[in-house]
């Protein structure tokens, strides 16, 4: 049946995006407790809960990567089912009990079932996409991230030299001439 194993591929689809509910709720939980134990007024773990850092970045990433190879072993299904997702009107059944011939089986609606295969395949065949773009935009927006804060602490570090020995040169001068603070390199 079409809608008995698109309504099974819907629950597995779904499956994974409660774990990530799953854990911004432990996230909550955890919030609650803090406050609960330390005050209201105690620091915060979480900038926000349900912003995707550390732990909830890793589950929900793991939880795009399911839901594609759920998308693709149900299409993987379909196409074992029907070759190529096409429904014959006709189909000979051979050596199926109690027959001892060949029988030819007449499918019921195949118009209907072969339209209604073609909408499934279409709106797996988007999710597929719209899933991998969603994983690679993840994984690249981390990495131009850690890369930034490479950078930036990379750069702190020269810079924050210069800066030092700047910021004495320029005390040093104040407290001389009293005058517009320069910095000499």
């Amino acid at each position: 049946s079409h809608i008995r194993l698109w309504a099974l591929q819907l629950i597995f689809v779904t499956c994974p995006s409660l774990l990530v509910i799953m854990h911004v709720a432990y996230r909550d939980d955890r919030e609650k407790k803090n406050r609960e134990k330390n005050g209201e007024n105690c620091p915060k773990l979480y900038s926000d809960t349900g912003k995707k850092h550390g732990g909830l970045w890793w589950t929900y990433l793991l939880s795009l990567f399911f839901k594609l190879i759920i998308e693709i072993l149900f299409l993987y299904l379909l196409h074992k089912m029907w070759d190529s997702f096409d429904l014959p009107r006709l189909v000979k059944c051979t050596n199926v009990d109690p027959c001892p011939n060949t029988v030819d089986c007449y499918i019921a609606r195949p118009t209907e079932k072969r339209v209604f295969t073609y909408f499934m395949v279409g709106a797996s065949s988007i999710c597929i996409v719209l899933t991998v773009c969603e994983i690679f935009y993840l994984i690249f927006k981390r990495v131009i991230q850690r890369t930034r804060k490479w950078k930036k602490s990379t750069k702190r570090s020269v810079s924050y030299s210069k800066a030092s020995t700047c910021h004495c040169h320029v005390k040093s001068e104040e407290k001389d001439n009293k005058s517009q603070p320069r910095c000499v390199a």
